[in-house]
């Protein structure tokens, strides 16, 4: 009887890791299918860097002073559409970028997805695009190349505004990525995850809105992050891209609670007092660490505060950069 009982429920067992296979092939099948489009959005142009083209959008008086806006995951530069109109209208010079693997720039076959060389890329923008040092505002997981650039390449930055930042644990202590790590590893696993998850277009509303408090705000931009995901290419990108975000130290300036300590540009910091992804707890500690002159706490509002609240976020943003301007 026992051993019917285990032959059952390893063929249980089979036919259920049967199906899921089955499942993540089509993800994998659909997503193929799916991403198609190769051309450059009219609004965008591309800026060449050592590390591939970047993708970036442009607002404002070409001699006004230089702003760059950088999004976070699967984010990119339409985003921040709201925020370039408004910050345009007040003559500065909006430089919102596409952080690859995402939106439109290209993507790196060599997955080079770190905050070194992310901050090597935003670097390299700002010096195509702008004749002197930026204000850098950097959301979620693109406060970790904003952060990083401020510290390898002072010279670039006129101050920092971090908004809602993902900087992940500081100081971590040495460790393997495990059993995890090596899957996300394999282009075989990652790809059809990537393809079940992040780019599946059935689940796109449903994680855009886990991030936020107010979360009827997230429909006019539903579309907005689907339109990068239709790109050649996008679900592979992601794949490799997914081991920078999930290792715990990448050797990073950045991610040493010293060196984040001793960063020469002044420092703002605005978050959403309901964020659930980074809570304002990290923000706090962030700034106290930076000795942030600014840090604009927004009630009601989650991770993404210039989406869930424009009007407060702006207001925010106005007062953090114009002490730098």
């Amino acid at each position: 009887m026992i051993r019917r009982i285990l032959r059952l429920s390893l063929k249980s067992i089979g036919v259920l890791l049967a199906l899921l296979v089955l499942a993540l092939a089509g993800f994998r099948i659909a997503a193929v299918l799916r991403e198609t489009e190769t051309a450059l959005p009219a609004e965008s142009r591309m800026v060449a860097t050592p590390l591939g083209g970047v993708a970036v959008q442009l607002a404002g008086p070409a001699d006004g002073p230089p702003i760059l806006l950088v999004h976070g995951t699967a984010g990119w530069s339409g985003f921040w559409r709201g925020v370039s109109a408004h910050l345009a209208a007040r003559g500065w010079r909006v430089i919102a970028v596409d952080l690859p693997p995402f939106g439109y720039s290209e993507h790196d076959e060599a997955a080079r997805y770190d905050r070194a060389s992310q901050a090597a890329r935003l670097s390299a923008v700002l010096g195509g695009t702008a004749g002197r040092p930026a204000i850098v505002v950097g959301h979620s997981f693109g406060a970790g190349a904003v952060v990083e650039l401020a510290l390898r390449d002072p010279a670039r930055v006129r101050a920092l505004v971090l908004v809602d930042a993902a900087l992940g644990a500081l100081d971590p202590a040495p460790q393997d990525g495990g059993l995890g790590g090596w899957a996300l590893g394999q282009s075989w696993i990652a790809q059809p995850v990537v393809s079940a998850s992040l780019t599946n277009p059935m689940l796109t509303g449903w994680l855009f809105r886990s991030l936020l408090a107010r979360r009827e705000a997230a429909a006019p931009w539903i579309e907005t992050i689907r339109q990068p995901m239709r790109r050649q290419g996008t679900t592979a990108a992601y794949a490799a891209w997914l081991p920078a975000l999930m290792t715990p130290d990448d050797g990073s300036m950045s991610r040493r609670s010293a060196n984040l300590a001793r960063i020469a540009v002044p420092v703002s910091l605005i978050w959403g007092e309901a964020d659930s992804v980074t809570p304002i707890a990290q923000g706090e500690s962030l700034a106290r660490l930076m000795r942030a002159r600014g840090f604009a706490r927004l009630s009601g509002v989650g991770h993404i505060p210039h989406i869930e609240d424009e009007a407060g976020f702006l207001a925010a943003l106005d007062a953090a950069i114009g002490e730098a301007r």
